[in-house]
Formats: C-alpha cells, sequence, structure tokens
C-alpha cells in the first residue's frame, strides 16, 4: 500500500492521461446511454399505467 502512495506522488505521464480521459469518456458514454435506456423504460411505463388507469375507470 506505501509502494502505491509513493507510485501515485509521481505526475504523470501524458500517455497516462490520455488513457485515463479515454477511460473515463467512455465510462460517461455508457453511464449516459443507461441513463436514456432508463427513461424510455420510465416513459413507457407512464403510457402504459395510463392507459390501465383509463380503461378501468372510462376516463
Amino acid at each position: 500500500m506505501i509502494r502505491l502512495i509513493r507510485r501515485l506522488s509521481v505526475p504523470a505521464t501524458e500517455s497516462h492521461l490520455g488513457l485515463g480521459l479515454g477511460v473515463a469518456a467512455v465510462a460517461m458514454a455508457l453511464m449516459l446511454w443507461a441513463i436514456i435506456w432508463q427513461s424510455n423504460v420510465i416513459a413507457y411505463q407512464r403510457d402504459l399505467i395510463h392507459w390501465m388507469w383509463s380503461a378501468r375507470f372510462g376516463g
């Protein structure tokens, strides 16, 4: 653990920064896709509940 802490005190090289930014960009893209997918699921459920409510109470 101490070796890891000492290694982190050394400034990152440009290639490490590029790799870190690339991984972060991919992670952000995956999270954005998950949020968009989840919003579509919620919209579908909302429409289904509205349809069921109107079919049951005629309104």
